[in-house]
């Protein structure tokens, strides 16, 4: 039963859950006390590199039921600053809770989102700043540390009552002022380091206070572990730092701490021994009891009547987790019991935990966390999460998601969707459609480009809540209504039809082949046959950019040499066949067999001069060397492919080299290739090279009337693409198609022909572009490093062919069935480029019977009568021009005598023709009579040969 954005239902089925905030446990009473917690939130759901993002302070209790959620400003307005921190820098925003309980403080840097690598910024320019969050959801980032922690992290503060703050950090390269631990008044921006001196004392981590008493953790030597600084909560500048709790062998880089009454706990992110430490009291030091390992940054904790509960963040990465842990109290052991309470949402990450502002924690025991609704989202893409969703503003095929919802229980459950951007996609606009079982339908139709968060709330019917939040993202909509966005990835680098509007498509980023519609969408199937290969380096790329078909077996090529950086990867040195089954949306891929054989075969030929044109005359063994790039016009750098016309031999078409002084395109033939991929050994023929106008080739592919249309370009990136049409004769040149390649507002580069029919002119072919270097929506990213991969996406467009009719099939037609001396007979041509002169010559003895002007269809007819000049019987007619000819078998009859009909050998050019007998010459669409007439006689006669005259490209 579909309802537009929320919907109840009863489930009993338990699902994993996913990206969904909880932690599904037995349910029981929920009478125990609750703590009430705040996290600070780092990111926009999108961002993943050292760049600035927006932070939040997440509010939930210690079941994981979220509260509120206060956003820090991103910009300053009046005497409040801006508040950003790195997208991915673990070491930043620190969380802790005031000693007066009021506030929870932070530090981080006044700089807008999207600045690159904050820590590496110079203060005072780039000031690093003081959030202080309230427990009315009041904030307040007007404190600043002058040259403090210059070009370095501000990793934590402190507070009493929010009338002072302690800072730490790496103040190595400050010098106003330098020091490990800086303190400033409330609203202050002359800060005093506390501790200082050498480069161990100006590099501190985390502060907090503990008891009255300032804490610091360092990774420095003589100060590894937890330290007091000086005596109580110093002011004044040269405090000492007291080792109490020295780190634990095996472990390194003390994080956050906290106590939690005669224990204390202490976060260690690197080493062998890396986790949270625990440390009993020994007088005024502490002493290591056990770790518990793992991965955990934020950190806070309290005693629960005989133990401890901590609460953490585990994990440094987008999409890590808050745990709680609940901990014995022996003092010779770390007994955890560990529940999952919230997951960050997809490029977002938690960085530190503290009790909430206002919330004074007690002593009480802890109970069970509550059974929570679940939801698990499906994985549509390779490679994919399942948590995102991306979109070209107007199309109508973008992806929708999909998952399941579910309640340990089995009670009812209530979902809806919301919107965090209505300017992206209002809440109208969205639709979730929940089945009786269950799995759900997420929908979106945008308004505008941009981001939002699309969080679905569930609820059970006896109050349990739970969010899942999807990040989603819309790209501009293509300049070209012709061009539809395929999404899952961006690099298409090779293609082929699989027929009923759907298409192969390679990724020269991964090793999946993909099945896409026409239409645009997710793909609907994926191969990946990396199961059946052996890899030089596991887990790399065959950088699939070319492919090659005959029949059902298809070819799929890697580029061949090194990477960009000039790294050799053997892995690219692929031919990998396959077998297709089925058509549309039912085809499928199976894997037949690979080799990697081509580099090699290549080198040798040509360093061996096995092609007879000299010794390394297309510098193969020079450009597959470490260190050269696979960039550049003397690269070796694999693009395109066919099968030849012989049907057995591979084509591969050549980014670079480039060849000579004008830069023609290389194409160099391998013998056999199945036997190849069989085992034999690769016979490497003589070179192919073709004028494309100074461009290499960017894709190639055999028609299915045996013509190759090539996709041309330059071989940097600088583009030039254009489409050649070439007959496979090397007698004949390249043709240039009419027109420019390109969509607008899309700076992709065309590296797939997703099949072509035959190259006559107002043909249709889909062409893709790999999108992998193009900012799709604006932010700087790259396609090809956006994260996770529903995000990427590439375009196909429909072009339509226009090569000035060069391989447009000509036809003859004439309207009786023969030609007779003296009667005048209408000839029809076709398949002419509008505007060309068509001469219309009966053979074997030339007679020019007429000259035509085709129209804009491409079609020319006269009335011509054959002179009596011309012997009766069996005759050549033929249509010339510069695009091709066309010739037809036509019988010639005797004149009809004075009198009678048939017979007579009397004849002449008839009233209004001129000295070759035309009586008139048009072009024009064929009379519907005419045309059924000249269909009789070209059935009755046999039609045409069509020959192609070698055409200069461009």
């Amino acid at each position: 039963m579909p309802v537009p954005r929320s919907l109840s239902f009863g489930l009993a089925a338990l699902v994993a859950a996913g990206a969904v905030i909880v932690a599904p446990q037995a349910a029981v009473a929920a009478d125990a006390p609750t703590d009430q917690l705040a996290v600070s939130v780092v990111g926009d759901g999108t961002t993943t590199g050292n760049d600035a993002v927006p932070v939040s302070i997440q509010l939930l209790d210690g079941q994981g039921e979220l509260g509120d959620t206060i956003a820090l400003p991103t910009s300053a307005a009046g005497d409040q600053h801006a508040f950003t921190l790195g997208a991915n820098r673990d070491q930043q925003g620190a969380l802790q809770q005031s000693a007066d309980h009021r506030y929870v403080t932070l530090g981080g840097y006044d700089a807008a989102p999207g600045s690159g690598s904050l820590n590496d910024t110079a203060a005072p320019d780039t000031l690093r700043v003081i959030a202080r969050v309230g427990s009315e959801g009041d904030v307040d980032t007007v404190t600043t540390l002058a040259g403090g922690f210059s070009l370095r992290h501000i990793r934590g503060t402190a507070t009493v009552d929010g009338t002072r703050y302690w800072a730490g950090g790496h103040g190595g390269d400050s010098t106003d002022p330098a020091g490990g631990v800086l303190t400033v008044e409330a609203g202050g921006s002359t800060p005093t380091a506390v501790v200082s001196g050498s480069s161990n004392l100006n590099n501190g981590r985390v502060v907090d206070i503990h008891d009255g008493q300032l804490y610091l953790t360092s990774d420095r030597s003589g100060f590894s572990g937890l330290n007091t600084v000086g005596t109580g909560i110093p002011t004044a500048a040269g405090a000492p730092l007291t080792l109490v709790a020295a780190t634990p062998a095996g472990a390194s880089v003390a994080h956050d701490f906290a106590f939690a009454g005669d224990h204390l706990y202490v976060g260690y992110t690197e080493g062998a021994n890396e986790g949270i430490a625990k440390y009993r009291q020994t007088g005024a030091t502490w002493t290591w009891v056990e770790t518990l390992p793992g991965d955990f940054w934020g950190l806070e904790a309290r005693q629960a009547g005989d133990g401890s509960v901590l609460y953490a963040v585990r994990g440094l990465n987008q999409g890590n987790e808050i745990v709680r842990i609940v901990d014995s109290g022996d003092d010779s052991a770390f007994t955890a019991q560990t529940d999952v309470l919230a997951t960050a949402a997809p490029q977002t990450a938690f960085r530190g935990v503290a009790f909430a502002p206002g919330f004074e924690p007690g002593t009480d025991a802890v109970g069970p966390i509550l059974a929570k609704p679940t939801l698990s989202w499906d994985v549509r893409v390779p490679g994919g999460a399942g948590s995102a969703l991306a979109a070209v503003l107007g199309q109508d095929t973008n992806p929708v998601a999909t998952g399941m919802i579910a309640d340990p229980a089995g009670e009812v459950v209530s979902a809806s969707v919301t919107s965090s951007n209505p300017a992206v996609v209002p809440d109208e606009a969205l639709r979730l459609d929940v089945a009786a079982d269950g799995t759900f339908r997420l929908a979106a139709s945008p308004a505008a480009t941009g981001t939002a968060v699309l969080t679905v709330n569930l609820r059970t019917a006896d109050g349990r809540t739970a969010i899942s939040q999807l990040p989603y993202r819309v790209a501009p909509a293509f300049a070209d209504e012709n061009a539809r966005g395929h999404f899952g990835m961006s690099d298409a680098s090779a293609a082929i039809d699989a027929g009923e509007g759907y298409f192969f498509a390679a990724d020269d980023d991964s090793n999946a082949i993909r099945l896409f519609s026409e239409q645009g969408g997710e793909a609907v199937a994926a191969f990946d046959f990396s199961d059946r290969i052996e890899f030089e380096r596991a887990g790399e790329a065959h950088d699939f950019e070319a492919v090659a078909q005959v029949g059902d077996q298809v070819f799929w090529i890697g580029s061949t040499g090194n990477t960009r950086s000039g790294n050799v990867r053997l892995d690219r040195n692929i031919v990998l066949q396959t077998q297709v089954s089925g058509t549309g949306a039912e085809a499928t891929l199976s894997f037949v067999g690979y080799r990697n054989v081509l580099r090699d075969a290549l080198v040798a030929w040509d360093h061996e001069d096995q092609h007879g044109l000299g010794a390394d005359r297309f510098g193969f063994l020079a450009a597959t060397q470490p260190g050269v790039s696979a960039e550049g016009p003397n690269s070796l750098n694999v693009e395109g492919a066919a099968i030849a016309p012989d049907g057995t031999t591979l084509w591969i078409g050549f980014r670079s080299p480039e060849v000579g002084d004008d830069a023609d395109a290389l194409i160099v033939p391998v013998a056999d290739i199945a036997d190849v991929v069989a085992g034999a050994d690769a016979v490497v023929g003589d070179p192919i090279l073709l004028d494309l106008g100074g461009r290499a080739i960017r894709d190639m592919a055999r028609a299915e009337s045996g013509d190759y249309l090539i996709v041309a370009g330059s071989a940097d990136d600088t583009g030039r693409f254009a489409l050649y049409g070439w007959s496979g004769s090397l007698d004949d040149a390249p043709v240039a198609a009419s027109g420019t390649l390109g969509i607008e507002n899309w700076p992709g580069s065309y590296e797939g022909i997703a099949g072509v029919r035959d190259l006559a002119d107002g043909t249709s072919v889909r062409l893709l572009l790999d999108s992998g270097t193009v900012d799709i929506y604006g932010d700087g990213t790259e396609a090809q490093d956006l994260s996770p991969v529903e995000f990427k996406l590439f375009p196909s467009q429909t072009v339509e062919l226009s090569f000035g009719a060069a391989f447009t099939e000509k036809r003859i037609a004439v309207a009786d069935a023969a030609l007779r001396i003296g009667t005048p007979s209408e000839v029809s041509v076709s398949g002419f480029a509008e505007g060309e002169r068509i001469e219309l010559v009966l053979n074997s003895d030339p007679v020019r019977l007429a000259t035509l002007t085709a129209g804009a269809d491409g079609t020319a007819r006269a009335v011509v009568t054959v002179p009596a000049s011309v012997d009766p019987g069996a005759h050549t007619l033929t249509a010339t021009a510069d695009s091709g000819s066309a010739e037809l078998a036509v019988t010639v009859l005797s004149a009809i005598a004075d009198g009678g009909s048939g017979g007579g050998d009397q004849g002449g050019a008839g009233s209004g023709s001129d000295a070759d007998g035309t009586l008139a010459t048009t072009g024009s669409d064929f009379p519907a009579g005419h045309v059924a007439l000249g269909a009789l006689a070209l059935l009755a006669l046999g039609a045409l040969a069509l020959r192609r005259r070698g055409v200069a490209s461009e």
